[in-house]
């Protein structure tokens, strides 16, 4: 078992930026969308918001929001972290092959987010340097050790 090493801090890549702030729109879009069916499609379509749609879309609000909050308090610390682990396990989300979320487990770090580039480069059981932002839990890069 090794022991849980200090991370670095580094300044957040513009790259790294916007990626964070992107993974804030769907809660903004999702809002936009809430205020539609509230506002404007009774006139519409003559009848009501269904009560199912306005759970629904404040459903995908709260969650969505939730993933919003842990980006931006990422972008607004204003740098990611690097630190020392092992990659145990890597693995693609969803069923099909064109699945874009990719996963990692590390021995100190847990299950994290990885960006494709960290993906493919990736391989289990070696010792890397992970550049990651640790609240939304994303690997922005994997370097290897040794």
């Amino acid at each position: 078992m090794y022991q849980l090493s200090t991370a670095q801090e580094v300044p957040l890549s513009f790259s790294q930026q916007i990626r964070l702030l992107s993974g804030c729109l769907p809660v903004v879009f999702f809002s936009i969308a809430l205020v539609f069916v509230l506002t404007r499609l009774e006139a519409l379509t003559g009848s009501p918001a269904p009560l199912f749609l306005i759970l629904f879309l404040c459903a995908l609000i709260f969650f969505m929001g939730w993933i919003a909050v842990d980006r931006l308090r990422d972008l607004l610390s204003g740098v990611s972290l690097i630190q020392e682990d092992t990659l145990e396990l890597t693995w693609r989300a969803g069923r099909t092959s064109r699945s874009r979320d990719y996963y990692g487990n590390f021995t100190q770090l847990g299950k994290m987010k990885l960006v494709p580039s960290a993906y493919h480069q990736g391989i289990n059981g070696f010792r890397y340097r992970i550049c990651y932002s640790p609240v939304s839990k994303i690997v922005w890069s994997l370097e290897k050790v040794g």
